[in-house]
């Protein structure tokens, strides 16, 4: 406020401005005057006004409020901001500021932007009342987009507040956001409870909601409180109203259905409606024994039938159609199901041939019907010696089962027999009259057997079943013998299932009767096919004396590294030894052993059907294969020598060296046409080692690089090293991936005329 002195001049100066004013021309003040004075008066904060947009026209913070209320009263009690400061031509700064005073009090509020009475809130209470009196119901959102303010503002400052005083109707409870009057939903339930009683199928909710023009919600609700004739499949858009006239149609339909035919169809109840077929009769039979199954439930009276028809059937020795006794609606798997159900119990009893059960006596009255014919067919496959080349075949793949399927994840065990026999002396160079005396025997055994084992290896992907039986009946053979008998009965579209059943069975007895043909011809010719005593003995005189050549020539190598040569001398001719004792003393009890290379699963089996006069001695010499003591393994042949009436014949020192000269040829006449990089390798190691040490080498791959470390002080230096990067390129081509083997193997390929010259060269060296 300012003082008193400087007041009483204002009023002088406001006194001398009216008088310019009202002076004349000459006398007034210009309005640039007064513009002036203004804004010295607010320099000086004599006053406090508000400028206009225009700057023309100035007006005090009072003034200001007052023309807002009366802008707001003016427009109905609603008024934006930006549209007030356009009407009063002032910055919307000021409106603002001007705005927060009067929202200060209860009677206006800003809501977005627009200034808001209580009594335009009033009014609006008064129309929303009018609506949903006319309506019947109301919702926040729409009233939203009606009169575009917050849905907050319109529920909690309107609807709510004004319920029961201005606005005359109901909160819903599920839904706080709609808003209806009693009699409209005394008229929803009128018109729900109306639709629902005209309806005699069942009709989707959507349909029912849709015709009566009302909300999911309000209808769900509202279902529970009419008390309809049905009810309602679910809670979801997708649900069904079923009426009770049509549930209860329903059920007499499905219960007169069952009593009539005791079963009842799926597919029959599906169309009537129902969509738990299952469940739906569990509920509706619930005293009924019944059976499910994939396309229909069937009642006790059924299965009654067919077990009543079975005892007849097995009673009298015939058969039966199942079909014919069960309701045409069952689909294959049914009837099988069905089936299995009545045999489970009579399995014994009968056989099920394509829906048609026949007893065991009928199936065997026809087996029996085929014997004479069996009986000769088994005579016929003995005398053929067809069956003796069965039974051998038979016992050979028992006995190597095993291990043929072991070779083909170890392709190793295939090299190193390949070796092996290259290293031999039956392979690789023993005298020839021995060579000869061993191929004429493989060359007699092997007349039959060879063949088949032939035709296996061409053949890989023969199923089990033709390398395990021997088709002595055929199925043809049957069904001649049984047509005529099937036809008379009306079933000769069974003839060919009857027919392979019963050659299964009378096969095995054909099987059985030629075993016991051939055992009598086996003991009235076991005489002819028994190894001669002086054959055996020479045979194993002649392996024994292999083994002592090559022992000299082991015993060159450092003594650590001797035993891996032992076990390996052991392991294979040593083998070869005990398979001839083995050999001889089956033949001497009359055991069939009717090949000449016996595996070890063959030896041992042959060992356990000794007597213990041959069982002991053979024991004991197999247990020193694994040993690895030459002196007891040489023991142990004396004793089955003696056991056997053998002799050890005295050693020619002369053909000995014979023996060792022809190994040698045979070595490096091998190695000529050999192409194989490892075999090679091998070859070329056992044939330098036999030229440089004048002794015999009987070595597995394995120990080929113990050789080649050998050599190494008896050959050159140059050649040693050739020897040594050959054996690494082996090694890496045996080791290395797909795409590295092609480059070794160029390599390896390269190598190899100068490897087989290497051992030419030191031959004449020699």
């Amino acid at each position: 406020m300012p003082p008193s002195t400087d007041w009483d001049e204002i009023k002088r100066l406001a006194a001398d401005f009216q008088k310019a004013q009202l002076s004349s021309t000459t006398q007034r003040l210009s309005e640039r005057n007064c513009v002036e004075i203004v804004t010295k008066l607010i320099e000086l904060k004599l006053i406090d006004v508000i400028f206009t947009t225009d700057g023309k026209e100035y007006l005090t913070s009072q003034q200001l409020l007052k023309e807002i209320k009366d802008e707001l009263y003016v427009h109905g009690g609603r008024i934006n901001t930006v549209d007030l400061a356009k009407e009063l031509n002032v910055d919307l700064n000021q409106i603002n500021a001007s705005v927060a005073e009067i929202v200060k009090g209860k009677e206006v509020q800003l809501v977005s932007g627009y200034l808001i009475a209580q009594y335009y809130l009033e009014k609006i209470a008064r129309e929303i009342n009018e609506k949903l009196q006319l309506q019947g119901q109301i919702t926040v959102g729409e009233l939203t987009l009606q009169y575009d303010l917050p849905a907050e503002l319109l529920q909690h400052n309107i609807l709510e507040k004004y319920l029961g005083k201005i606005i005359i109707g109901k909160q819903d409870s599920s839904d706080p956001r709609i808003f209806y009057t009693e009699e409209y939903i005394t008229r929803t339930k009128a018109k729900i409870r109306g639709a629902l009683t005209g309806l005699l199928k069942p009709t989707p909710v959507t349909v029912i909601i849709n015709h009566c023009n009302l909300a999911d919600r309000l209808f769900m609700n509202l279902f529970d409180q009419i008390n309809a004739p049905g009810v309602l499949t679910g809670r979801q858009a997708g649900a069904l109203y079923v009426p009770s006239c049509y549930s209860k149609s329903q059920n007499d339909w499905v219960i007169n259905f069952f009593k009539q035919n005791n079963y009842l169809e799926y597919d029959a109840l599906s169309r009537l409606g129902i969509s738990d077929p299952k469940g739906y009769v569990k509920r509706i039979l619930v005293n009924e024994d019944l059976t499910f199954l994939s396309s229909c439930v069937i009642g006790s009276q059924i299965k009654l039938q067919l077990d009543t028809a079975l005892e007849d059937c097995i009673l009298s020795k015939s058969y039966m159609d199942v079909v014919s006794l069960l309701p045409s609606v069952l689909s294959d798997s049914d009837i099988i199901n069905v089936l299995d159900e009545l045999l489970k119990n009579n399995s014994k009893s009968t056989i099920l041939f394509e829906n048609t059960v026949f007893s065991n006596h009928f199936i065997e009255n026809l087996k029996q019907n085929c014997m004479l014919m069996a009986e000769k067919k088994a005579e016929a496959v003995v005398k053929s010696g067809k069956y003796q080349q069965f039974y051998l075949e038979k016992q050979i793949n028992k006995a190597t089962e095993m291990s043929q399927t072991t070779y083909i994840d170890h392709k190793a065990e295939r090299r190193e027999e390949r070796r092996r026999k290259a290293a031999s002396g039956k392979g690789g160079g023993g005298t020839q009259g021995r060579e000869t005396k061993t191929k004429a025997v493989k060359k007699h055994t092997k007349s039959k057997q060879a063949a088949h084992d032939s035709d296996s290896d061409e053949s890989p992907n023969m199923s089990k079943k033709n390398k395990a039986d021997l088709e002595i009946i055929t199925t043809e053979d049957v069904e001649t013998i049984i047509k005529e008998t099937l036809e008379n009965e009306g079933l000769d579209d069974l003839l060919t299932p009857i027919s392979e059943y019963i050659q299964r069975s009378l096969n095995q007895s054909a099987l059985a009767l030629a075993k016991e043909i051939a055992d009598k011809l086996i003991q009235d010719t076991s005489q002819n096919r028994k190894q001669t005593h002086s054959f055996a003995q020479d045979k194993i005189n002649i392996l024994i004396n292999d083994i002592k050549l090559y022992e000299k020539g082991f015993k060159l190598m450092p003594s650590d590294q001797q035993p891996q040569f032992i076990k390996y001398l052991l392991k294979s001719l040593g083998g070869d030894i005990l398979a001839e004792f083995c050999k001889y003393a089956g033949n001497q009890c009359n055991l069939s052993v009717q090949v000449d290379t016996l595996t070890i699963e063959q030896r041992n089996k042959i060992i356990n059907d000794l007597p213990d006069e041959y069982k002991k001695t053979l024991v004991a010499l197999n247990a020193t294969l694994s040993d690895q003591n030459m002196e007891l393994f040489y023991q142990a042949v004396d004793v089955c020598l003696s056991e056997c009436g053998m002799i050890l014949k005295k050693v020619d020192k002369k053909k000995d060296k014979l023996l060792i000269q022809n190994h040698r040829e045979k070595l490096i006449s091998e190695l000529e046409v050999c192409d194989e990089p490892a075999l090679c390798l091998h070859i070329a190691v056992l044939a330098i080692f036999t030229i440089l040490t004048q002794n015999m080498l009987h070595a597995s791959g394995r120990q080929v690089p113990i050789v080649i470390s050998f050599l190494k002080t008896q050959i050159k230096e140059e050649d040693f090293q050739r020897l040594q990067y050959y054996h690494e390129l082996v090694a890496k081509f045996l080791t290395s991936s797909a795409e590295e083997k092609v480059d070794v193997e160029d390599k390896l390929k390269v190598e190899l005329p100068a490897l087989k010259n290497m051992v030419q060269e030191i031959k004449k060296y020699k």
